[in-house]
């Protein structure tokens, strides 16, 4: 069932006075986008058409943006008392179609959608035909609760009759109907409280189409429980990929060119997830379909293409081919430079493959030609 059909609203407190931070937060730019358009855009696209953003500290700036990004202004008389009345100001103004409510704050701007479509997945019970929940649905990266937590709208009552000298973290902890959703997205944990922070956001914003070494450990540690021998693999083809990609770039940057520009975070997230789905058939488009559902179309090319490449191979050397390279020479967790003899040994077990084997070694043996001439450097001196 689509998400529009659920009748969820968002709630985006954005009257405080940025007080640990000398720039107004909610007009801080992240890329085009100022943080309170991003959070506002990104429950649009999710399909959430009832937003609600209440305002305080400098309405008259940030109003305008509000309604071009297609939301509602609430003013908040009292918004130097605290986020609390923010909520509650906000909370009267929801849908009363509405079956719960988001609640994320103006400064955390880089929740992935996938990371909405988890906790609507998890907040939803479906039988005859009705949809309701009971469950405060509590987003959690590594054992840390972040935002935005997705509330019943049978919560709202209390939350309004919360005192000044409460909150609404003392009415979530004293829920017994509450549910932790695992997610792969650090940024349920960042905010824009300082300029550090800041730094960091707008440093995750330049790659967040591509998970962090944290996310991908967190990815790993999720889909791969107690395959310890597995993620020795992946930990030796990431170290391997890019020892690779540093050997190549550190040439590119004496002879001043950029012919060849490899991302090395993209390569260690192929790398490291290349095999996430490797107990399943058919793991490398199992793996790459469930990256594009969390959001990593660019990762779920690499995961894809492990196994046997796209053809004709691109005249530039890629991502692609480097993980596809440090995939053929890292046989389990040790490093196998001599992959012709494995390659002729699964050609021999295996004689009604020999083609698309031998095509795998021919297209192993041209990328090592590549990383060679564009490196300046044999592949024993580069792993060696």
């Amino acid at each position: 069932m689509a998400d529009s059909a659920l009748h969820l609203s968002a709630l985006i407190p954005a009257a405080g006075m940025s007080t640990r931070f000398e720039q107004y937060k909610p007009l801080l730019k992240l890329g085009r986008h100022t943080l309170i358009e991003k959070v506002i855009l990104l429950f649009r696209q999710c399909g959430i058409e009832d937003i609600i953003v209440v305002t305080g500290h400098n309405n008259e700036m940030i109003e305008p943006l509000i309604s071009q990004a297609g939301a509602k202004t609430v003013f908040n008389p009292n918004f130097k008392t605290g986020m609390l009345s923010s909520i509650q100001t906000g909370v009267r103004e929801i849908s009363p179609r509405s079956t719960g409510f988001f609640l994320l704050p103006a400064d955390i701007p880089l929740i992935r959608q996938a990371t909405i479509h988890a906790l609507i997945s998890s907040f939803t019970d479906i039988s005859d035909d009705l949809i309701t929940s009971r469950n405060i649905i509590i987003p959690q990266f590594e054992g840390e609760d972040g935002h935005p937590p997705l509330i019943p709208a049978r919560l709202i009552p209390e939350i309004l009759c919360l005192g000044a000298d409460s909150n609404l973290g003392h009415l979530i902890s004293r829920q017994r109907q509450k549910k932790i959703v695992q997610v792969h997205d650090r940024a349920i944990l960042m905010d824009a409280d300082t300029q550090s922070d800041y730094d960091g956001l707008q440093e995750k914003y330049n790659k967040i189409d591509i998970p962090d070494r944290q996310e991908c450990l967190s990815i790993i540690n999720a889909y791969l429980e107690g395959e310890e021998t597995l993620k020795a693999h992946l930990q030796l083809v990431a170290e391997t990929s890019l020892r690779l990609a540093e050997a190549v770039g550190a040439k590119q940057r004496q002879l001043q060119n950029i012919a060849i520009d490899l991302d090395t975070n993209l390569i260690m997230a192929g790398a490291l997830l290349h095999d996430i789905k490797r107990k399943e058939k058919n793991h490398a488009g199992a793996g790459a379909q469930l990256l594009l559902s969390l959001g990593f179309p660019k990762v779920a090319d690499i995961v894809s293409q492990h196994i046997d490449l796209s053809t004709p191979l691109p005249a530039c050397l890629t991502e692609v081919q480097i993980v596809y390279f440090a995939d053929k020479i890292c046989n389990s967790a040790s490093l196998e430079l001599d992959y012709g003899r494995r390659f002729k040994e699964k050609m021999e077990k295996n004689p009604e493959g020999r083609d698309n084997i031998l095509r795998r070694y021919e297209n192993t043996r041209h990328i090592q030609a590549r990383i060679e001439a564009a490196s300046g450097r044999s592949i024993q001196s580069i792993l060696g």
